[in-house]
This record gives C-alpha cells, sequence and structure tokens, in this order.
C-alpha cells in the first residue's frame, strides 16, 4: 500500500475518534480510554509480556499478585497520559499541576547557558507541554513518528503554549541556539541507544545509553537538573526537579560521559522504584545490551 495513503487510512479514523472523545464528557470518555487499555493492553497482552518480564528481571522478589497489580496500573496510567495529552485543555492540565524544586530550575538557569531537564519514560513526560505557562521556557527533543500526519498534529499540541519541538536526528543547531536563549533543554534520557550508546548500568542491568546529555553539559559547560511529573494518588500531576548537576572542571572526554550518565541514573531509578507503575516497562530498555528473555 502506498505510505501515504496508508498514514491517512491511520491518521483521519484517529482524528474523528478524537473529536468525538471531546464532544463527550471528559470523565465518560476517560472511563471509555480506561476500559480498552485495561482490556487490550493488561488483559489481552499488548507488550504485556515485554513489560512482565523486565519487571520480574529487576523485582525478582515480587509476587504474581504484585506484578500483576502493577503492570495494570501501569496501563491505567498510561490511559490517563493519552487523556491528559489529546482531550484535557492546557488551562485545566495546566490547573491540576503543581511543581516541587523551582528553585533548582532557577539555580541551573542563573548562570545564564540554559540548562537541560533530564527525564525519562515516567509519569505523565508529555504534560511538559504546559510549562510555558509555569515561566519555565523550554525545548524538547523529540523522535519523528514513522506517520508524519500524527507526528505534526502531536507536535502542534506540544507546541501550542511556546514549546520547541527539536528533531533528535538532526536538532544540535536548534539546542544550541535554545540554550544561548537561556531556555530549558527537555531530554528522555532513558532511551536505548542501541549498538552505538554507551552501556552502564541501570536498574542493575546493563543497558545502553545516549551520549548527548553529558556530551552537552561537559562540551558547552550547561548544568543538568533532574526531573519527573509524577502522579499523585488524586491523578493530579507533579513536577519534581532535583538539584543541579554541574561539572565545569570535566572535560569533554567519553571516560567523563559515565560519571554524568550514572548520576542521572542513580535519581532516575529511585523515581522508579518509589513509584515502578509510573515508568514505562513496555519499553525494551536493555535491548542490545542484555538478553532480558532469555
Amino acid at each position: 500500500m502506498n505510505k501515504t495513503i496508508q498514514n491517512k487510512l491511520e491518521y483521519y479514523p484517529f482524528i474523528a475518534l478524537i473529536a468525538l472523545l471531546k464532544a463527550l464528557p471528559y470523565s465518560f470518555s476517560k472511563a471509555m480510554i480506561c476500559g480498552l487499555f485495561d482490556l487490550v493492553g493488561y488483559r489481552f497482552g499488548v507488550r504485556k509480556d515485554v513489560a512482565r518480564k523486565q519487571m520480574q528481571k529487576v523485582y525478582p522478589d515480587w509476587s504474581d499478585e504484585q506484578l500483576n497489580r502493577t503492570l495494570r496500573e501501569m496501563y491505567r496510567l498510561m490511559a490517563l497520559n493519552v487523556c491528559e495529552t489529546y482531550l484535557m485543555d492546557d488551562v485545566t492540565l495546566n490547573a491540576r499541576s503543581t511543581i516541587s524544586g523551582m528553585e533548582y530550575v532557577d539555580e541551573a538557569l542563573s548562570l545564564g547557558n540554559g540548562a537541560i531537564l533530564a527525564t525519562a519514560h515516567f509519569g505523565n513526560w508529555e504534560a511538559a507541554r504546559i510549562l510555558p505557562l509555569k515561566n519555565i521556557p523550554v525545548s524538547v527533543i523529540t523522535k519523528r513518528q514513522r506517520n508524519r500526519l500524527f507526528d505534526s498534529y502531536t507536535n502542534a499540541i506540544r507546541e501550542r503554549n511556546g514549546v520547541h519541538t527539536i528533531d533528535m536526528r538532526k536538532g544540535l543547531r536548534d539546542i544550541l541556539h535554545d540554550l544561548k536563549q537561556n531556555w530549558v533543554v527537555a531530554i528522555l534520557a532513558d532511551q536505548n541507544a542501541h549498538s552505538s550508546g554507551l552501556v552502564l548500568d541501570f536498574l542493575g542491568f546493563p543497558a545502553s545509553h545516549w551520549k548527548g546529555v553529558a556530551k552537552l553539559s561537559l562540551r558547552y559547560k550547561i548544568p543538568i537538573f533532574a526531573g519527573f511529573v509524577v502522579r499523585q494518588p488524586d491523578d493530579t500531576l507533579q513536577f519534581e526537579f532535583r538539584p543541579m548537576l554541574y561539572w565545569p572542571e570535566l572535560q569533554d572526554k567519553e571516560e567523563n560521559y559515565s560519571k554524568v550518565i550514572m548520576e542521572i541514573n542513580r535519581i532516575t531509578e529511585e523515581f522508579i522504584h518509589q513509584y515502578p507503575e509510573q515508568w514505562f516497562w513496555v519499553h525494551k530498555r536493555w535491548k542490545y545490551a542484555t538478553d532480558m528473555f532469555s
């Protein structure tokens, strides 16, 4: 099938469905999407085996009951992320979001070189679209989706409050431009870098890491602060930022990248261990570095 036709056949029914769900009461649409994720994701098992196997490796002492409870909650939270991304307006999302650790953002930006927000597929990371409404100028590094229509639609949602989206494959010039403007550049630091990455421990197993966060920080003397969007028990969101990481004395050498990345990993792991249901376990994080399925 022609790729353009395939993209349209995927995209336009999705847009029609979103329009329908927006026309319904939010509580009803949310219940429908949560039910769908529970049925297709948890019960029918879309990528459930991947998530369960990786979770078992990281938490070998967990009972089946605890694994299943965490997996089911993970799918529910994924559904809520979809609702907040595609159905919830920005004013409402902003009102339902708070910030802890704003002083760390201010400290990093006070140096005048911009800052890197090292985050992860955790909580509702897409909620970063409302950070400009909280006076944090932010760019986000994104990976282009196969369907360009979906890609443009999702990026328009991300950008409507002033967020800049930067394609991870060719974005260095735009990243440096925004850093010079003293912006925050958000990077998902838990992505699999495949065979070209730096292999380091993550949650107890070797994983391939992108070097970009460390390289940017050390080469251009950019401070880093880690931050995650943590879903609260009442399903509101809290941006939790941690103290600045900054090593201006370290040279831009590969042996120093490990120090930067492992410190980011340490903080990321703290959040995952505290809220394991909020991490994106369906992603094959350890592929190319560890056989998690042997």
